[in-house]
C-alpha cells in the first residue's frame, strides 16, 4: 500500500488570506511501504515522532496561563467531540463554540498539532453541511442564528444536529441517535466504560478493537444503523483521534501514552471506577500535558492510513450501507454504485483512494444540501473547492464527477435526521 502524508509550510496569515490551501501544500512525505499492523505503530500513528521537544510540545493550561479552563456559559455551544469541546473550554477555539476556518486551523494546531490541511478541510465541510456558508462559520455544538448579512434561509444546525450528515453511528462513547431518542451528543457511560476497562494504557490497536465493538453493537441493536462515505467514516477516524491527539508525550515516551486518567479528563468523566459520572461540557486538556510534535502533525493522509490499517483488520467497519429496519439486517452498497465506477470494493483501499472518497463524497453532497437554503451557491462552492481540491490533487485522486445516493434509499437510517424536525 502506498499512501502519502501532506507536509505543509506557510504562516497563519497565508491560511487566512488565501482562497484555498494550494499555497500551503508543497511537499510529500512518504509513509512506510509496509504499514504497521500492531501496537508497534505507537501512539503517534503511521509516521513515528522522532524527537521530544518540551518547549514545542508543552500545552500550558494552568490557571493564569493564556489558556486556562473556563466552563462554558449557558449560550456557549458544546457538542459530541471531546477534543473540540476541550479546545473551546481552554480558548484555543472561540469559547462560544462558533468558529471559522482560520480559527480552527490555528487553534487545533496549537492545542493538538492537528494537521492544518485536515483541519481546514474538515472545517469547510462542517460549514457546508452544518454551518453558515455566508459567514464562514460553524458550531462545534448545536444551532445558532445565521449571519445578519448572509443569505442563509435557515439556522445552522451545528454538528450536534447533523446525524448521518456530519456525525454518524458507532461513536467511541456516544449512543446511536435512534437508540437514544435522537440524542447522539450525550456521553453513554456504558459505552465509555467498555473502552475505559479495556486497558490501562490505550494504543491504536485497542481503539480499533473498540471500534469493532461499537460497530457490531450498532448493527446488532440499531435497526436504523447507516454508514455513508463521509459521515460513516467519521467514527473510525474519531477512534484514531483519541490516541493520536490525546496521548501525552515525554522524553522517555516520544510516541506518547494515553492512560485512564488522561482519558477521563478529556471525556469529562469523574468518579471512582464503579460509579463514573459524565460532566456535560466540562472537557479539559490535562495539566502537565505535552502534545505530539508540531513537526509531525496528524494530517489527512495519516488519518486515512490509520483507517486503512483498521480496514486490514476489520474490513467490515469501512463498508457503506445499513440495516434495513430491523437489527442485524445489514446490506452493503458497492462503492462503484455510488461513484459511477470510479471506486469499487477492490480499489477503495488502494493508494489514497479511501482518503479521496472521504473528501470527494462530501464535496459532491454539499451543493444538494445547500440548494434551497442558500440563494447563491457559487461563492461558497469556490471556497469549498479551494480548500479541498489542492488536497485531492496532491493525492492524485481520480476525477469524481457524480455521487449517486439512490442506493441508500433502501435504508431507513439514510433519511433519519431527528434533530432537524
Amino acid at each position: 500500500m502506498h499512501l502519502r502524508i501532506l507536509a505543509l509550510t506557510g504562516t497563519l496569515s497565508a491560511v487566512t488570506a488565501m482562497p484555498g490551501m494550494g499555497a500551503l501544500l508543497n511537499e510529500r512525505q512518504s509513509l512506510p511501504s509496509n504499514l504497521p499492523l500492531s501496537a508497534a505503530e505507537g501512539n503517534s500513528g503511521p509516521i513515528r515522532s522522532l524527537q521530544f521537544n518540551a518547549a514545542d510540545q508543552f500545552v500550558d493550561v494552568k490557571p493564569g496561563s493564556a489558556h486556562p479552563f473556563v466552563a462554558p456559559g449557558p449560550n456557549d455551544k458544546r457538542g459530541p467531540c471531546p477534543g473540540l469541546n476541550a479546545a473551546a473550554n481552554h480558548g484555543f477555539l472561540p469559547r462560544s463554540g462558533i468558529t471559522n476556518i482560520p480559527q480552527t486551523v490555528t487553534g487545533l494546531s496549537q492545542a493538538y498539532s492537528f494537521g492544518p490541511e485536515f483541519a481546514a478541510a474538515l472545517s469547510v465541510i462542517a460549514i457546508g453541511l452544518t454551518g453558515d456558508p455566508t459567514a464562514g462559520t460553524w458550531s462545534i455544538g448545536g444551532p445558532y442564528p445565521p449571519s445578519l448579512l448572509g443569505g442563509l434561509l435557515s439556522n445552522p444546525t451545528g454538528i450536534s444536529r447533523s446525524h448521518n450528515v456530519y456525525e454518524s453511528d458507532t461513536s467511541p462513547a456516544r449512543s446511536d441517535a435512534y437508540l437514544n431518542n435522537g440524542d447522539a451528543v450525550s456521553l453513554n457511560i456504558t459505552r465509555f466504560d467498555k473502552l475505559y476497562f479495556s486497558a490501562e494504557d490505550y494504543t491504536l490497536d485497542i481503539l480499533r478493537d473498540h471500534n469493532k465493538l461499537t460497530h457490531d453493537d450498532s448493527i446488532n441493536n440499531n435497526p436504523y444503523y447507516f454508514s455513508a462515505p463521509f459521515a460513516g467514516l467519521v467514527p473510525p477516524i474519531a477512534h484514531h483521534f483519541i490516541v493520536n491527539l490525546m496521548s501525552n508525550h515525554s522524553a522517555t515516551n516520544i510516541q506518547g501514552y494515553l492512560d485512564r486518567s488522561i482519558l477521563k479528563t478529556f471525556f469529562s468523566v469523574s468518579g471512582p471506577d464503579n460509579a463514573h459520572v459524565w460532566n456535560a461540557g466540562q472537557e479539559r486538556i490535562p495539566l502537565n500535558w505535552y502534545k505530539r510534535p508540531s513537526n509531525n502533525p496528524y494530517g489527512a493522509v495519516a488519518a486515512a492510513a490509520d483507517v486503512a490499517i483498521l480496514a486490514t483488520k476489520y474490513p467490515e467497519i469501512v463498508q457503506f450501507g445499513g440495516n434495513t429496519g430491523t437489527p442485524n439486517s445489514f446490506v452493503g452498497v458497492d462503492p462503484g454504485a455510488l461513484s459511477g465506477g470510479v471506486y469499487n470494493a477492490q480499489n477503495l483501499l488502494q493508494g489514497d483512494n479511501l482518503s479521496c472518497f472521504f473528501f470527494q463524497a462530501a464535496q459532491q453532497v454539499i451543493p444538494s444540501v445547500l440548494r434551497g437554503l442558500l440563494g447563491n451557491l457559487a461563492p461558497f462552492l469556490n471556497t469549498l473547492n479551494g480548500y479541498i481540491n489542492p488536497v485531492t490533487t496532491l493525492l492524485g485522486c481520480p476525477a469524481l464527477l457524480a455521487f449517486d445516493q439512490s442506493a441508500f434509499e433502501q435504508f431507513p437510517g439514510y433519511g433519519y435526521h431527528p434533530a432537524r424536525k
